[in-house]
């Protein structure tokens, strides 16, 4: 039988998509994502709107506005509130890590892969611990995720 923790890319990179599916599913499951989604456009709307009348330095219409800021600032705290069992849900992710930490020590992984090249406009270099592979492979799957599932 294959040990994957001989083969720390495997073992990280499928930590990294199960927990990625994991929390996305969590947080389909845990936040109203209709009412989600009505929230982040009207504030867009609003952000947009506000920041059009700022820029033409058009008073009447931002004093108009921020009659309405109050209403914008309770649909903002709504959505804080929809996504605070999220963060709550990062418990055992921490515990993951200290876990995966532990491993990682123990099992002498240091640098786990080497790019055949460096990415210095995101300030990477060609080599990746364990932690920067586990995010290297979590933000595609995450995002990959949350799209097939419709999260926002």
């Amino acid at each position: 039988m294959i040990n994957l923790l001989n083969y720390p890319i495997v073992f990280i990179g499928t930590v990294s998509v199960v927990l990625s599916l994991i929390l996305t599913l969590v947080n389909k499951v845990i936040v109203d994502q209709g009412r989600m989604k009505e929230i982040q456009k009207k504030v867009s709307v609003y952000n947009k709107e506000l920041m059009k009348a700022t820029k033409s330095k058009d008073q009447a219409k931002v004093a108009e506005m921020n009659k309405e800021k109050p209403q914008i600032m309770q649909m903002q705290q709504e959505m804080m509130k929809m996504q605070m069992p999220m963060f709550m849900s990062m418990v055992p992710f921490i515990l993951v890590f200290m876990f995966l930490k532990r491993l990682a020590v123990s099992m002498d992984w240091g640098v786990i892969i080497q790019l055949p090249f460096n990415l210095p406009v995101l300030g990477i270099n060609n080599s990746f611990t364990w932690l920067g592979w586990y995010i290297l492979c979590s933000l595609p799957f995450t995002a990959l995720f949350r799209k097939i599932l419709g999260v926002k």
